[in-house]
């Protein structure tokens, strides 16, 4: 598990890379990283969703999905109290990334890799869940403005719509047919890498003496990489689902911080040096706290 971690984990460093050369040899400016960000935002992690729930159903897969449901609606309100208490209130970009981790660019890869791919579907379980209050309090968190927060946005929201209509796919006996199943996979193949790329563009934009001079970083990067996935062990040992479900969530809680914290703090005006810094930080560093902090959850929970 360790090796196979550790070697994602570069490979995403190395996209990262392309996007940061991108940058700095003129292919690629900060305009082109807002609407990069507005692609991976709105198409690539909608059809991560949608894909992952256009398969056949199957009732014990949806009860222990409903549980992974409900889990990360605990995950994510401890994860608050923590930033909160952590971080201080002020700290809407910190509070952002210790509460939302990257679950789809990192945690879906990492979790193929390790258990299967049967075990994704429990990833986008997470993302039913965790979607709403993302687009939700995290907007709210990030922008400052319940302004920004309304029904609308929400209903009209492509990730919301990629969630109502994967469950309906779920639950229905309804079958895509082959090319929409087609376009859904090549939009959620750029999920990762799409991701990657920004974070890498947008440090090469970043003035990185700067980032790493500012102490928040290191708070929040402890928090997130340590704070949260140790807390959540002895939450998930309650969990009332198999060893290798608890193991999913464990690789979300212990992930690094979403790289959305660097995309909506571009797309809402906040400090988004630090959210490039928590994001390309948090990963870095996480490839020394993961497996430390999975290979205590795998014998706590039981693996």
């Amino acid at each position: 598990m360790v090796l196979i971690l550790i070697k994602q984990i570069f490979v995403m460093l190395g996209m990262m890379a392309v996007g940061a050369v991108l940058f700095k040899v003129g292919q690629l400016d900060e305009k082109g990283i807002e609407q990069l960000s507005n692609l991976a935002l709105y198409v690539a992690t909608p059809g991560v969703v949608l894909r992952s729930l256009a398969i056949p159903f199957n009732p014990s897969a949806l009860k222990e999905g409903v549980w992974v449901m409900v889990f990360t609606v605990l995950m994510i309100v401890v994860s608050v109290v923590i930033g909160r208490i952590g971080c201080g209130k002020p700290d809407r970009v910190g509070t952002f990334a210790v509460v939302f981790s990257n679950a789809g660019f990192i945690g879906i890869p990492l979790i193929s890799g390790i258990l299967g791919e049967e075990w994704v579907f429990f990833v986008t379980m997470n993302m039913v869940a965790g979607t709403i209050i993302f687009w939700t309090y995290g907007v709210y968190l990030m922008s400052g403005d319940k302004g920004e927060v309304s029904v609308k946005k929400i209903l009209t929201n492509p990730n919301f719509i990629a969630v109502a209509v994967g469950m309906v796919l779920f639950v229905a006996p309804i079958e895509v047919p082959y090319i929409p199943m087609r376009i859904l996979d090549a939009m959620a193949d750029m999920n990762t890498g799409l991701g990657m790329v920004i974070l890498g563009a947008t440090l090469g934009a970043s003035n990185v003496g700067l980032m790493v001079s500012d102490t928040r970083l290191y708070k929040a990067t402890a928090l997130r990489l340590l704070a949260v996935p140790l807390v959540c062990i002895a939450l998930f040992m309650v969990m009332p689902v198999a060893y290798e479900v608890k193991m999913v969530m464990m690789i979300i809680a212990a992930a690094p911080a979403a790289s959305a914290t660097s995309m909506l703090a571009l797309k809402y005006g906040a400090d988004y040096s630090y959210g490039t810094g928590l994001s390309i930080g948090t990963t870095i560093v996480s490839m020394i706290t993961m497996p430390l902090v999975l290979g205590l959850a795998a014998k706590v929970l039981g693996g």
